[in-house]
């Protein structure tokens, strides 16, 4: 009897090794660039890149009228010519994704001694962290897991991975407005990013929808609800950080973390000092956590001034061409001090 189930799971085992082999060379490269076309760039790139480039919209959105349509990453390449820089790209992605990307290289066919990681302060906030877009993202590496390719594709079909509903993901982002606490060294009228948004925003709700005023006052809100956190170890995103960091130290690859600018300017003629202080604190916790070893912190946060933002109705990393060049300017005097024989003066 014994002897009878062993064979069978030997059997089974082998039809499934069987299955997962025409797989892979059926279906697999088909649903990962349907899926998960990331993976294959770094796959075909890693060979002959110097510098990955992992980044969000930041990296290539650009104005219809700049003068120079060059992503931060290409400008940041004509620093350096003679190298290979390879952008990888996602909308909306961070550093749980990046993580994803950056296990998938094979370190005995990788060139790349660098790599470059886009670190966005609001990739941090509640918003982000439980955006509706997060199912999307999440299913893009569900079939690079460290499991045989057929399993991944039958957790993809069983949707195996963070897959919470709109209205879950809506919840947990109003829990995290009302219940935590922001932190301050000083005394400060509200406690929770609830309670500051609703101060700027009580007195605004019955203006008519496009006025001006009420205009300012969804901006005000949307700077709160983007940038009023402490971060500390309990937010997720460290954590990400913190295995792409070690995975770049056991692998001796130099790692760059591009902190983006934000609009300071507007966050302090909106919002006032208190939300100003957070969003250097933030930052000052980031430089001091990752700033050591093989990793360097790119400190951009305060050199892009208010106008050059694109979106002057809504908080995001998107800047025209002059904000492009300053933040792939000081990518580069960075990148000088690995990559200093192959560094020219562009401009």
């Amino acid at each position: 009897m014994f002897k009878k189930i062993v064979i069978k799971i030997s059997t089974l085992i082998l039809i499934l090794i069987g299955l997962n082999f025409v797989y892979n060379f059926t279906l697999y490269k088909k649903d990962l660039y349907e899926k998960s076309e990331q993976f294959i760039e770094i796959k075909n790139e890693q060979a002959t890149t110097d510098i990955f480039y992992f980044a969000e919209s930041s990296n290539f959105n650009v104005r219809e009228n700049d003068s120079i349509m060059n992503s931060i990453s290409e400008i940041t390449n004509f620093f350096f010519p003679s190298l290979k820089l390879t952008a990888i790209n996602k909308p909306a992605a961070h550093a749980g994704i990046f993580k994803a990307w950056l296990k998938s290289i094979d370190v005995k066919k990788n060139k790349a001694k660098a790599v470059i990681i886009t670190l966005n302060m609001r990739s941090f906030d509640a918003a982000w962290r439980h955006s509706v877009l997060e199912t999307q993202l999440q299913e893009s590496v569900v079939l690079v897991q460290p499991y045989p390719n057929l399993v991944n594709r039958f957790l993809l079909s069983l949707q195996a991975f963070d897959n919470k509903t709109d209205e879950q993901r809506n919840k947990e982002m109003l829990d995290d407005w009302e219940n935590v606490k922001l932190e301050f060294p000083f005394d400060f009228k509200y406690k929770t990013v609830r309670e500051w948004d609703v101060s700027f925003g009580q007195y605004g709700w019955d203006l008519p929808d496009g006025s001006p005023e009420k205009n300012k006052i969804l901006l005000t809100c949307h700077y709160v609800k983007a940038y009023a956190f402490n971060l500390n170890e309990k937010n997720p995103r460290i954590k990400d950080f913190d295995e792409i960091a070690e995975w770049c130290n056991k692998n001796n690859i130099n790692l760059y973390l591009n902190l983006l600018a934000e609009n300071i300017e507007y966050a302090d003629s909106l919002v006032g000092k208190e939300l100003v202080f957070l969003m250097k604190q933030n930052r000052d916790y980031l430089v001091k956590r990752y700033n050591k070893g093989n990793c360097k912190v790119i400190d951009n946060l305060e050199l892009v001034n208010g106008l050059e933002f694109t979106d002057q109705t809504w908080t995001t990393e998107h800047y025209g061409y002059r904000g492009r060049m300053i933040i792939a300017r000081n990518v580069a005097n960075t990148l000088k001090d690995q990559f200093s024989k192959e560094y020219i003066k562009a401009y």
